[in-house]
C-alpha cells in the first residue's frame, strides 16, 4: 500500500553540538585536580541511589508503553483502523492509510489540504475534519476494547469467543451490547435480588433443560420474599428476564431492527406545574412550533431534534419515542426461536416464560431501545450543529478586509451612551469619545461632536457594533445622513457582529495594549478592526461566544474546541500571516505552532530583529524539522514597510520566494523551472513577471514535468499559482464577502407584504438563514424559501416580506436572487 511520502525540509535545522560529560566513558581522559577529586563516600552513595532509582522509573515507564502499544495493536488482528476509516468514509483504502499515516505523523490539516494534495486526491480541509473525527472515534472504540477486555479479564468472565467479540467490534455501542452482560453496578436490580434468594437456578433450569422445576419447593415461609408461591415465580422471571435481555445475540438483532427500525417521535408541550412555569412557557414562544408535533425517527431534521432537546431541558417540551408494534413481535418470535426447544414441554414454562418475555421487553429492551434511538438522533443533530457553527465561522473569518481605510467604530448604549474609537489604515488608535444621543442630552453638541471627529480624521466608514441601542443609534445617524448632516464626508456604516467584543475588552491582552483605557472605549475599538481585518480580530475571541450557528452550546465542550481550533488555524493559515508583524494571537493558530512556539518566535524577533528569511525559524530553540515543516508554508517574510523593500531584498540573505506560499521543500523545483524559463528569482511579484508565467502556464505539460522532477502535478499548480500572484494577494480578495455598507434605515413600522428590499445574511443554519434588514429585529428567510440558492454568512440578497407581526417582531421573508 501506498505511505505518505515524507520529503526533507529544503532548510533543515541546524544539528547542535553534542557536548558529552567529561566524566563519560567515551570521553577522552583528563586528569582531575584534587579539588575535583575531594567527593566524600556519602555523596557517591547518594549519587549512586539516585541513579539507580531513575534508571528504574525509566524501565517502569518504558514497560508501560510496550505494553499499551501491544494492547493496542491487538486489535489489528480484527481490523485495521485505515480499513474501517475507509468503509466509513467512502474513501480508497491507500488513501485512508495515508491520510491516518500523516495524522500520525504529526501533520495538520491545512498543511495536508495544501502540501499533501497527491496523496489525499485533492481533498478539502472540510473533509479531512470529516476523516480526523471518524479517526479519532475509532481510537476511542480500540481504546475503549482494552478497558473492557480487563474489566473481563478481572472479574473471570473472559472466554475466547468473549475476547473475538470484543475485538472484532466496530463501535462503541456494540461495545456495549457485549459487555452489558458482565457489567458490574453498584445499583442493584430485581436479577441480583432473584440471585441473592437463590432462585437463578431453578430459573436456569426452567430455560434450559427439558427437566420440571418445582416452584412451590422454594417457598420458604420464614422469609418474607419467599413466602408465596407467586414471589417465588417472580423473582424465577426476573432471572431469565435478565438471561434473555442481555444475551448477545438477541441484543444484535434488537440492534439491527433499531437500525433499520422507523419510531415515532412524539411531542408535547409540557404542562406548567406553577406559575413561574407557566411564565417561562410564555417567554419561549419559539417553541410553540412543537407544543403539537409528530415526526419519524427516519425523517426529523437534525434542528429539530436540537430544538426539542433545548425545550425539554428548559422544562418547555417533552418528547416521547414510540416503538412500532413489529419490534415487539419480531423481539418476541427471537426469543422462541432461541429458548423455545424447552418451554413447549409444559404448560408451566409456557406461562412463566411468556411473562418473562413482557418483562423483559417492558423493563429491559423497550427502554434501552428508547435510549439508543434517542443517542442516535442527538449524535446525529450535534453533528450537524458542529458542522453549521464551522461552516459560518469560516465564512465571518474570511470575511473580506477593508483596507487602507480609516473607520469608527460605535458601542452602542442608553445610560453609559454611545462609545466611538477611531481607528487609522493601520488599525492604531487615532481618537475617542462617549457621545449621548438618547433621552434628551443630545441636540447639537453630540451631532457636531460626532461630525468634527469624522472630518478631523477624514472618516467616513463607521461600523456600528449590533448590541444593545444599535436600532437607535442607527436610526440617529440614518437621519444625519439623510439631512446630509456630515457633509461633504459621504458617510456609510455598517452593522457588525460585536458578539465577544466586551469579553475581548476585559482580557490581558487588551489590557496590554490598552492599559489605561476603559474597556468599552477598548470594544468600540474592537468593532471597528472587525471591519478592517475581520480575522486579524476574531481570532481574539473564544469562537464560542461569536454567536454563529445553531444550538452550539449544546454540543461536548470538548468536541466544539477541537473542531474550531481546527476551522481557525485552517482560516489563519490558508491567508498567511507576516511573521514581522503579526500578533502572538495570530501567530500560535498557524498550522504546527502552538502558544508556547509562537511565543518563541516572538521572543527570537524581539531579540534579533525582523526575520531575513524563513530560514532563520529553523534556529530558535524549540523550533524542531517537523514544527517546521507544517508551519513554514503559511509564514510569509516581508519587510516592515513599503519602503524598506529594496533595502530589504538587497541583503543577500533574503529569498523572494518566502513571501510566497510556496513550501520551502519545493524551492529547488522551483528555483529548476525560473532556469529553464529563464525567469530572475528577483522578479517574483512584478508585473511583468506574473504576465509571463501565465503564459507560461497557458502550455505548461504538468504530467510530464512532474515525472522530470519528480514531483507531483498538485506541487507545480501550487508553484505556478503563487508565482502568479502579487506580493499584497489576499486570498480573501477573491472569496471573501464586501461588508454590507447603508446609508439609510428602514422601521419594521414600515414593512408590509410584498415589499422589496435588500439585506445581509447574519447567521446560517439547517431551517434557514438569518437576515439584517435594517429594522429592529432580524428576519427569517425559511429554507423552503431559498428557491434552490445557497446563501451563507455575508452574502447580500435581494429578498421579499411575505410576513411581518410588528408585535412579535415576526418577519419572513423569500428570496428574490442574491446580489454578492
Amino acid at each position: 500500500m501506498n505511505k505518505t511520502t515524507k520529503i526533507k525540509n529544503a532548510y533543515p535545522p541546524k544539528r547542535k553540538r553534542e557536548e558529552k560529560d567529561c566524566d563519560s566513558e567515551d570521553s577522552p581522559k583528563i586528569k582531575k585536580s584534587k579539588t575535583s577529586l575531594k567527593i566524600t563516600t556519602k555523596a557517591k552513595n547518594e549519587e549512586g541511589k539516585l541513579s539507580k532509582i531513575s534508571k528504574n522509573i525509566k524501565e517502569i515507564k518504558t514497560q508501560k508503553i510496550k505494553i499499551a502499544t501491544k494492547e493496542n495493536q491487538i486489535n489489528d488482528n480484527y481490523w485495521k483502523d485505515y480499513e474501517l476509516v475507509a468503509e466509513r468514509q467512502s474513501l480508497d483504502i491507500s488513501v485512508a492509510n495515508n491520510i491516518i499515516d500523516m495524522f500520525n505523523d504529526g501533520c495538520t490539516i491545512p498543511f495536508i489540504a495544501r502540501y499533501r494534495k497527491h496523496v489525499t486526491n485533492n481533498m478539502t480541509p472540510e473533509t479531512l475534519r470529516e476523516i480526523k473525527q471518524c479517526y479519532e472515534e475509532i481510537t476511542t472504540v480500540k481504546l475503549k476494547s482494552q478497558t473492557v477486555l480487563k474489566s473481563l479479564r478481572a472479574g473471570n468472565h473472559l472466554q475466547p469467543v468473549l475476547q473475538d467479540a470484543v475485538l472484532s467490534a466496530k463501535t462503541l455501542e456494540e461495545l456495549e451490547h457485549i459487555y452489558a452482560p458482565y457489567k458490574v453496578t453498584s445499583k442493584k436490580t430485581y436479577y441480583d435480588r432473584a440471585k441473592k434468594l437463590g432462585l437463578e437456578d431453578p430459573a436456569i433450569k426452567l430455560l434450559t433443560t427439558n427437566l420440571e422445576v418445582d416452584l412451590k419447593s422454594y417457598v420458604n415461609k420464614k422469609n418474607k420474599d419467599l413466602d408465596t408461591y407467586e414471589k417465588v415465580e417472580e423473582g424465577c422471571i426476573h432471572v431469565i428476564a435478565h438471561i434473555i435481555g442481555t444475551k448477545v445475540d438477541v441484543l444484535n438483532y434488537i440492534r439491527e431492527l433499531r437500525v433499520n427500525g422507523n419510531f415515532t417521535i412524539e411531542v408535547r408541550k409540557k404542562k406548567s406545574t406553577s406559575k413561574t412555569d407557566e411564565k417561562k412557557s410564555n417567554e419561549n414562544e419559539k417553541f410553540e412550533h412543537y407544543y403539537e408535533f409528530n415526526s419519524c425517527s427516519k425523517y426529523i431534521k437534525p434542528h429539530q431534534i436540537l430544538a426539542i432537546n433545548r425545550g425539554e431541558q428548559n422544562k418547555i417540551l417533552s418528547m416521547k419515542i414510540l416503538v412500532p408494534d413489529y419490534i415487539t413481535n419480531k423481539f418476541n418470535k427471537c426469543c422462541w426461536d432461541i429458548f423455545g426447544q424447552y418451554i413447549t414441554s409444559s404448560s408451566v414454562k409456557k406461562t412463566i416464560f411468556k411473562k418473562a418475555l413482557n418483562d423483559c421487553y417492558k423493563r429491559l429492551i423497550q427502554p434501552l431501545l428508547i435510549r439508543e434511538v434517542r443517542l442516535e438522533l442527538k449524535t446525529v443533530a450535534s453533528k450537524a450543529s458542529l458542522n453549521v457553527f464551522c461552516d459560518n465561522l469560516k465564512e465571518l473569518l474570511l470575511m473580506k478586509s477593508v483596507k487602507g481605510s480609516v473607520i469608527a467604530g460605535i458601542d452602542p448604549g442608553f445610560t453609559h451612551g454611545c462609545k466611538l474609537g477611531i481607528i487609522g489604515i493601520d488599525g492604531s488608535l487615532l481618537d475617542f469619545c462617549t457621545l449621548f444621543p438618547f433621552k434628551g442630552q443630545t441636540g447639537h453638541k453630540e451631532e457636531s461632536k460626532l461630525k468634527d471627529l469624522l472630518v478631523k480624521h477624514s472618516c467616513s466608514l463607521i461600523a456600528l457594533g449590533n448590541g444593545t441601542g444599535c436600532r437607535e443609534t442607527e436610526a440617529w445617524l440614518s437621519k444625519l445622513i439623510e439631512r446630509n448632516f456630515f457633509n461633504p464626508l459621504n458617510i456609510q456604516y455598517t452593522i457588525v457582529n460585536e458578539n465577544g467584543a466586551s469579553i475581548y475588552s476585559c482580557s490581558n491582552e487588551a489590557k496590554k495594549e490598552f492599559p489605561n483605557l476603559d474597556p468599552n472605549i477598548i470594544s468600540a475599538v474592537s468593532i471597528a478592526r472587525r471591519v478592517q481585518d475581520p480575522l486579524a480580530e476574531y481570532v481574539k475571541v473564544d469562537p464560542k461566544h461569536i454567536g454563529v450557528g445553531m444550538y452550539q452550546h449544546d454540543l461536548s465542550k470538548k468536541l466544539l474546541d477541537n473542531a474550531l481550533e481546527e476551522v481557525i488555524s485552517e482560516c489563519v493559515s490558508f491567508v498567511g500571516v507576516d511573521v514581522n508583524t503579526c500578533s502572538d494571537c495570530l501567530l500560535k493558530r498557524v498550522s504546527g505552532l502552538s502558544e508556547k512556539k509562537a511565543q518563541l518566535i516572538l521572543d527570537y524577533r524581539k531579540e534579533n530583529g525582523p526575520f531575513i528569511n524563513r530560514k532563520q525559524i529553523t534556529e530558535i530553540k524549540g523550533i524542531g524539522p517537523k514544527c517546521f515543516e507544517q508551519c513554514a508554508g503559511f509564514l510569509k517574510v516581508a519587510p516592515l514597510s513599503e519602503k524598506d523593500r529594496k533595502s530589504f531584498y538587497k541583503n543577500p540573505k533574503t529569498n523572494h520566494l518566502d513571501m510566497t506560499i510556496i513550501h520551502p521543500e519545493s524551492y529547488k523545483i522551483t528555483i529548476d523551472l525560473l532556469n529553464k524559463y529563464k525567469l530572475k528569482l528577483n522578479d517574483i511579484g512584478t508585473e511583468n513577471f506574473i504576465k509571463q508565467i501565465e503564459d507560461i502556464k497557458k502550455d505548461f505539460k504538468y504530467f510530464d514535468l512532474a515525472q522530470d522532477y519528480k514531483t507531483s502535478e498538485h506541487t507545480l499548480r501550487l508553484i505556478l499559482e503563487a508565482l502568479s500572484k502579487r506580493f499584497d494577494y489576499d486570498m480573501r480578495d477573491e472569496t471573501a464577502k464586501v461588508p454590507f455598507f447603508k446609508k439609510g434605515l428602514t422601521s419594521i413600522n414600515d414593512l408590509q407584504t410584498g415589499l422589496v428590499l435588500k439585506g445581509r445574511v447574519i447567521n446560517n443554519t439547517h431551517f434557514g438563514a438569518f437576515i439584517d434588514i435594517g429594522v429592529e429585529s432580524r428576519a427569517l428567510l425559511h429554507c423552503t424559501k431559498l428557491n434552490g440558492e445557497k446563501v451563507g454568512i455575508g452574502d447580500i440578497l435581494e429578498v421579499k416580506v411575505i410576513f411581518v407581526n410588528v408585535s412579535s417582531r415576526k418577519i419572513n421573508l423569500e428570496l428574490i436572487r442574491k446580489v454578492v
